[in-house]
């Protein structure tokens, strides 16, 4: 006989329940479906929508269609389908989101559940949602943190397999490296956090809905911060939002997670709650979502943030918003970077016998307000100062330099953060995009296109490094 009991926070479900309530996938849904409004359990699966006969039969094939662009990876687990959208082009980089199901679960009923595939034309990201192996139980499954869901102690790699799966699809389309993000449910959110702890160097963000990250904090040891999204339900009764254990192993509470990122991202431990409520629950009356953002004094590379669903189960009755809200935040926590163009290259050699060079670094995310750039290869000892204008140009000599302007219209000079290039041979400034020097404009807004130059003393009148121009986010 099945059973299930709660310890406070404790749940403990014994083996039998488990194999009776992750059978609601397919054709067993119709058997099951009043197990999911006794229990709230088979979250698992993903099944949040009120069934009726008609839904039932329509749930049991799920529809994936094909794209033009789409095709397939197969890494010895099976095919796995990535999706590319019709706006796609080749040469310009875009974003990989990558869906993961929670336990019993496949990577189609996720999206199914989760349903981000249809924006994909009007965001434009890489889109695919993986499968797990299967366990002795006959259910599929990710090794996430210890405590969900490797059952049988298989030990197999799947970060390994999910950073390999990502290199594969890399090799076939353009992805940016700094947009790659992972969604979970459930077992599929504990597995994105592994994936943040594993390989930080290269995951921009991770949104886990109903998991959580690992207790103990000398498991998870990120190479670099990770932004984190935790969204979780203050009612749900199979991964506690205040923490619990899993067959005797302990993981934390949605609250404790995100303060653990927090943590490893360098933020502030006080959050920001001045965010208005969401709707993420139908189920729930209102704008039941609380956001609690943790972003000050974090590294430019993670943020921590807290989607609180309150009086939401494990698997909440989820608003059209959701999907929208989850890529809107993906996309508003890259990995930092500049993604420049240069120009009007190579300068004309100065005093130094090089010719100057223009480097950008930090990010071009306005919301970081974190852009460098650094001017080299320049005549020792000697000031300058950088130029910027939203309009690209070419003067050569002009008012008698040795090289050429290569930026025109309004120019902005940041006179304020005048340099000397001294021993090395460079000057490097903090640029302030909002608070630009005269004339208008006075700061860099979304979507403005940014040339750069470096002007210095060279000999008895001046010179100029190389151009880039930049795309501000």
């Amino acid at each position: 006989m099945a059973s299930i009991v709660m310890e406070g926070s404790i749940l403990i479900i014994d083996h039998s329940l488990r194999a009776t309530l992750v059978n609601c996938m397919g054709v067993w849904i119709g058997c099951c479906a009043r197990l999911v409004w006794k229990y709230r359990i088979c979250g698992h699966v993903m099944f949040a929508r009120q069934l009726t006969p008609l839904s039932i039969l329509f749930l049991t094939t799920p529809l994936a269609l094909a794209g033009s662009g789409d095709f397939t990876v197969n890494l010895g687990r099976g095919a796995v389908t990535v999706h590319v959208p019709d706006v796609y082009q080749a040469g310009e980089p875009a974003p990989l989101i990558v869906l993961l199901h929670g336990y019993s679960g496949s990577g189609a009923w996720q999206e199914f559940y989760m349903g981000f595939r249809p924006y994909q034309e009007e965001y434009g990201f890489i889109y695919t949602y993986p499968d797990g192996l299967t366990d002795s139980s006959g259910y599929q499954y990710w090794n996430g943190t210890d405590a969900c869901c490797d059952f049988d102690n298989s030990g197999v790699d799947d970060a390994a397999y999910l950073k390999d799966l990502v290199t594969a699809i890399q090799q076939q389309v353009d992805i940016d490296p700094r947009r790659i993000h992972f969604v979970g449910h459930s077992n599929g959110a504990f597995m994105a956090y592994r994936m943040a702890c594993e390989h930080g160097d290269w995951v921009a963000s991770v949104a886990g809905l109903a998991g959580a990250t690992f207790k103990n904090r000398a498991m998870c040891t990120p190479s670099e911060p990770v932004h984190v999204l935790q969204i979780h339900g203050t009612s749900d009764s199979t991964i506690g939002y205040n923490g619990g254990w899993i067959y005797g192993v302990p993981y934390p509470g949605a609250l404790e997670s995100v303060l653990t990122w927090a943590a490893y991202d360098g933020c502030d431990p006080v959050p920001d709650n001045s965010s208005p409520n969401i709707n993420l629950d139908a189920s729930v009356p209102g704008k039941e979502t609380v956001v609690s953002r943790y972003e000050s004094l974090c590294w430019p590379t993670g943020a921590a943030e807290l989607w609180k669903i309150q009086g939401g189960g494990h698997v909440p009755t989820l608003t059209t918003q959701f999907p929208t809200k989850v890529i809107k935040w993906l996309y508003r926590h890259p990995k930092p970077g500049v993604t420049a163009t240069r120009y009007c290259s190579p300068a004309v050699s100065n005093s130094s016998g090089q010719a100057g060079w223009l480097d950008a670094s930090g990010s071009d995310a306005l919301q970081h307000n974190n852009f460098f750039l650094t001017a080299s290869n320049l005549p020792t000892n000697q000031f300058g100062y950088f130029l910027g204008s939203l309009q690209a140009d070419f003067v050569p000599n002009p008012g008698g330099s040795e090289g050429n302007l290569c930026v025109g219209g309004t120019v902005l000079r940041f006179t304020s953060m005048l340099g000397n290039s001294g021993a090395g041979g460079f000057i490097a400034d903090k640029l302030k995009l909002n608070s630009l020097p005269g004339p208008p404009p006075n700061a860099i807004v979304t979507g403005d296109t940014w040339y750069f130059q470096a002007w210095f003393r060279d000999k008895a009148t001046s010179n100029f490094t190389d151009g880039l121009s930049v795309l501000f986010r």
